[in-house]
């Protein structure tokens, strides 16, 4: 009776969070080279689970990939937050940069979809990113590498718009993305750093 009980058992959390957790990384490897074509049987395939079992941890083929996002999202920001506490203003922007173009890379077909404005309704809020890159962009500007009359919204919205519309991925596209994230960084950076600061990393070069 105890072994009957035991195989008709439901799985344990740790087991639901192992599956829940296999079946992300899947998605994320069958979208990046799939991209919105990819079917929930592909990810389930991929992941060695069921069907079955997507649909039991997510409600549909959109909140798998809603869910995809925001993960990716998240450990943006959470890099961010560690960067932002521990180096300096200019360091911590370069670090978010390369963070998002690497993701980018590595989220393939899917980061081509986002860009391209195919999955606004799956978009998660920007709310945090935007605090802490205006929150950069003062600190950078009190201790003087950044210009003095940096307009701070400005140059939010300016960066936001370069990273997160169909120029980044057109640029992408004629380049890589990695290079993209470089060239909008230099021409970011030009604009913003004071000159005594712009001066000093020409000369580090």
């Amino acid at each position: 009776m105890t072994d009957v009980m035991r195989q008709q058992a439901p799985p344990s959390r740790a087991d639901a969070r192992a599956n829940r957790e296999r079946i992300l990384v899947a998605a994320a490897e069958v979208l990046a080279r799939r991209g919105l074509d990819a079917e929930v049987r592909e990810i389930a395939e991929h992941a060695g689970v069921g069907v079955g079992t997507v649909y039991r941890h997510f409600e549909s083929r959109e909140g798998l990939i809603s869910a995809l996002i925001e993960r990716a999202k998240e450990d943006i920001l959470r890099r961010l937050r560690v960067a932002a506490a521990s180096t300096d203003p200019a360091s911590a922007l370069r670090t978010l940069i390369g963070m998002v173009a690497d993701a980018c890379e590595k989220s393939g077909a899917l980061a081509e979809a986002v860009l391209a404005g195919r999955l606004q309704q799956m978009q998660p809020s920007d709310a945090e990113f935007t605090e802490l890159v205006a929150d950069l962009l003062q600190r950078g500007k009190r201790e003087g590498s950044f210009r003095a009359d940096l307009d701070v919204p400005v140059a939010v919205a300016i960066l936001r718009s370069a990273f997160t519309g169909d120029a980044f991925l057109s640029l992408a596209a004629q380049r890589s993305w990695r290079e993209a994230a470089r060239a909008i960084e230099a021409f970011f950076f030009g604009a913003i750093e004071s000159t005594a600061e712009s001066g000093s990393s020409r000369r580090s070069h």
